[in-house]
């Protein structure tokens, strides 16, 4: 009899133990091997424990991502669009025109070749 219960204390105190593991696999979480291993490793330390139990609970997110790409998308848009308007106006570079940098959003002018004048002068 106290074997047995010995056997459903220390059951209970692994699954206690391991909960956060277990939450993050029942959650289907990309992450669940990471929050494992923090866990396992960490988990004694009650703050361990605490972090994977707290991340386990964070729902997972890829929105900061999506909404970089986005940025990205519209910004290098409104370079295409800027640079086929100033071929469109003859070949000329847009007078006073600024697009937006991808990569540093900072407004830098936009030029366009020449190419008609350019065809016109050969």
């Amino acid at each position: 009899m106290v074997k047995g219960f010995e056997g459903l204390a220390l059951l209970a105190a692994l699954s206690f133990y391991l909960a956060p593991s277990i939450l993050a696999d029942a959650n289907e979480r990309d992450d669940a091997l990471a929050i494992t291993l923090v866990n396992v490793l960490l988990g004694w330390t009650v703050i361990g424990w605490i972090a994977a139990f707290v991340w386990a609970h964070r729902p997972a997110s890829d929105r900061p991502i999506a909404q970089v790409v986005a940025r990205r998308r519209q910004a290098w848009a409104r370079t295409t669009i800027a640079k086929l308007v100033a071929h469109a106006k003859g070949g000329v570079a847009l007078t006073g025109g600024l697009a937006r940098n991808p990569l540093s959003h900072q407004p830098v002018p936009v030029t366009v070749n020449a190419g008609r004048e350019h065809a016109r002068q050969k």
